[in-house]
């Protein structure tokens, strides 16, 4: 095996730019983050590593952070990030942040890139039109090819980053506030008890009490739940109220099921 690829997705979106990239490498295997953290030392068995993952408050997902930390890459030879994320081009802190972590494992990174995909993080964004999907759509379509590339002929690249200075700050308040979160979430009078945010959940972080779904703070902010409930039944707080939901439209919740 040549490329092994991890990859964390909540709404489709690192999922689908995962597979899209795991038909355009050589010898690679593809495989869930949400299952490969569970164990308490992961030592891949090829010369290429990625991780794939979105980028939540500036930096990683608590549940990529803890996956990092177990990943045994001294075997290693090329590793490489792909981060997809809305917003403005380039605003994070992310891969400052795991060239930290990496630094402390006694590695580094050979390869970043950012990939910008539709919004999904609906309690403070609006969900861009589906034309505009559409173009992003294309444009990420390039810049795969141009990661591939990349990985191939195991290129050095570093992907710019503004703004990388608030990761600290916004990303460590997002941390410690992420037990109690989910405690936003409520329940409209139109759920109809399909139990589908309970089966969707990678985490087991929703349990159906009376039909109805109780979060149990055991949350990764995904927003799998909110996005994907075919009743937009569920709401964050009052901040998702009248507003569109997302998920990937080649990632609908029967594929999302089985990643």
């Amino acid at each position: 095996m040549n490329t092994t690829l991890y990859y964390f997705s909540g709404t489709g979106n690192s999922y689908y730019i995962a597979k899209e990239l795991h038909k355009q490498l050589k010898d690679c295997r593809l495989i869930a983050i949400t299952e490969a953290y569970k164990d308490i030392k992961i030592t891949p068995d090829s010369q290429k590593v990625g991780v794939i993952f979105p980028l939540y408050f500036q930096s990683m997902p608590k549940v990529v952070m803890e996956f990092i930390e177990k990943l045994d890459l001294k075997n290693v030879e090329y590793l490489f990030a792909v981060v997809t994320r809305g917003g403005i081009a380039f605003q994070g802190g992310v891969f400052s942040h795991l060239k930290k972590v990496l630094e402390n494992k006694g590695t580094k990174l050979s390869a970043s890139f950012y990939i910008r995909m539709p919004e999904n993080y609906i309690p403070n964004f609006k969900v861009p039109p589906i034309k505009v999907q559409e173009r992003m759509f294309n444009e990420a379509s390039q810049k795969l090819k141009i990661i591939s590339d990349y990985i191939n002929s195991s290129a050095r690249r570093q992907e710019k980053e503004i703004l990388s200075f608030l990761r600290a700050s916004v990303h460590n308040k997002f941390i410690e506030r992420l037990n109690k979160i989910d405690e936003g979430f409520k329940v409209k009078d139109t759920c109809n008890s399909c139990g589908l945010c309970e089966k969707i959940c990678k985490f087991n972080n929703i349990r159906l009490d009376d039909g109805k779904p109780l979060w149990q703070n055991n949350c990764q902010f995904c927003l799998a739940c909110i996005n994907y409930c075919p009743k937009r039944s569920i709401e964050y707080k009052n901040s998702t109220i009248g507003k569109d939901r997302y998920n990937h439209p080649d990632i609908p919740a029967s594929v999302y099921l089985n990643i």
